[in-house]
């Protein structure tokens, strides 16, 4: 997903922005994580995840579109 700049912001004003977002979306996590979405994990060489199912939770988590049916 691309950053978007306004127009009228540096980068530097970005930068503190994008932190200020990610650090209230972090204490709000800890705060409620009953209200947060709970990643699936697997042990580090104990298994995989079946394609299709990770395709469409990072679908779902990130807002995309899923492909056409004749490049999935």
């Amino acid at each position: 997903m691309p950053l978007r700049r306004r127009r009228t912001e540096s980068y530097e004003e970005m930068r503190t922005r994008i932190v200020c977002e990610t650090e209230l979306a972090l204490l709000y996590g800890l705060r409620f994580p009953q209200r947060v979405p709970l990643i699936p994990t697997i042990e580090v060489g104990k298994g995989t995840f079946d394609r299709a199912f990770a395709e469409r939770y990072w679908q779902e988590r990130v807002g995309l579109e899923p492909p056409p049916e004749s490049e999935a």
